[in-house]
């Protein structure tokens, strides 16, 4: 299935969705004339809240709480907060595996619910004694400063 991104317009005669790229102009073009479609939306994700998750997970890295690489903290992560799936191979054995955090398989309210049960782990298994709230408003802060000076540097 191609995928392509496309940007909601009120236009007088009501909302339409416009193609904001190749792919989706490919795919309009494509469409007969008055012919119906469907049509799975996905809103897409602010990519700094992505890069709070990985500035936290920095942070207990080079902190020690985590003594893996990113991608073994990644997976504890879908591990302790239940974003898995449960397989079945060749050989009918049942396995569990994470379920992925990319862009197009989470929208944002799903990432924000995840996020929020990510920082509720650290705070109960990893980094004990702190609030996740007060956690969160540090990141948000390292976030907000990285941000900011990228801004400026561009």
């Amino acid at each position: 299935m191609t995928k392509a991104v496309f940007r909601k317009m009120a236009m007088p005669q009501g909302d339409v969705l416009i193609p904001t790229d190749e792919d989706g102009r490919d795919m309009v073009r494509a469409l007969k004339s008055m012919k119906d479609v469907i049509v799975d939306v996905h809103a897409a994700r602010n990519p700094r809240h992505h890069r709070m998750l990985f500035l936290l997970f920095k942070k207990l890295e080079d902190g020690g709480a985590w003594e893996g690489d990113m991608d073994s903290l990644l997976d504890w992560m879908k591990f302790a907060t239940g974003h898995v799936r449960t397989v079945i191979d060749h050989n009918g054995q049942v396995h569990t595996v994470p379920k992925s955090i990319a862009f197009e398989s989470m929208d944002q309210a799903q990432f924000s619910r995840w996020f929020s049960r990510v920082l509720f782990v650290i705070c109960e298994r990893l980094l004990q004694g702190h609030s996740w709230e007060a956690l969160r408003d540090e990141i948000v802060e390292v976030t907000d400063g990285r941000f900011e000076a990228q801004r400026k540097a561009a």
